[in-house]
């Protein structure tokens, strides 16, 4: 059994798959409310299920960006069930998910863009993958993540780097928001969706193999490292 663990969003999510046939097995999903204990989800998730952490053999993980706590909380978490039994835990790109899950309700939408606060006066993008070869291309680290300048920093900076790219190819592809209410100037300026991955997605694609290292993706270097310099 596979327990997959997305709390990078504003909804937390929960889900149990069959790991030997792929089959989803039980979710459970709760609003995350900044509440930065993942328990309460696996418990419901696993009783859903009808089965204990004992009867896992893997786990995976929504990386991120997203949520600072929600983020490492459940990190923690997988990493704590998988001690015992050095059970495998994967990281999945949680922007990856979120294009994952919207393409699969859009098979016919244009190639997607996916953008998020990043914080700090910058917006993170992440480009829909070409093609097989390019999603299992993905690191799943900030490899994979582009940080551009938005102009919020500067409300009158009209050509900062997020708007030069969204006037040059944004007309052609589906804008999709992770953080739509702190994005909602982009939403009004060059349109866009919500999207937000969920844990049903991540263990998908971490039984897919499209997976990577189980840690946070940060964009910024730490604080305390800059402070340094």
């Amino acid at each position: 059994m596979l327990l997959a663990l997305e709390r990078s969003g504003a909804v937390a999510s929960a889900a149990v798959f069959d790991r030997a046939q792929g089959r989803l097995v039980a979710t459970a999903a709760a609003p995350a409310g900044g509440r930065g204990d993942a328990w309460p989800l696996v418990r419901e998730a696993l009783g859903n299920a009808a089965i204990d952490a004992t009867k896992l053999t893997a786990l995976a993980v929504g990386t991120g960006p997203g949520s600072f706590s929600g983020i490492r909380a459940a990190l923690a978490v997988a990493t704590g069930l998988a001690l015992p039994d050095e059970l495998p835990v994967f990281g999945v790109l949680s922007a990856a998910a979120a294009v994952r899950k919207w393409r699969a309700e859009n098979p016919s939408g244009s190639r997607a863009i996916v953008l998020g606060d990043a914080r700090r006066g910058h917006v993170w993008r992440f480009d829909e993958p070409d093609g097989d070869g390019a999603w299992r291309a993905l690191s799943h680290t900030a490899a994979d993540i582009s940080l551009l300048s938005s102009p919020e920093a500067d409300p009158g900076d009209e050509t900062a780097p997020l708007c030069e790219a969204l006037a040059a190819d944004g007309a052609g592809r589906s804008i999709l928001l992770a953080d739509p209410r702190r994005l909602a100037w982009v939403a009004a300026k060059f349109g866009g969706e919500p999207a937000a991955a969920d844990a049903e997605t991540v263990g998908r694609m971490a039984l897919a193999g499209l997976c990577g290292p189980a840690l946070p993706v940060y964009l910024h270097e730490a604080v305390a490292e800059r402070r340094k310099s």
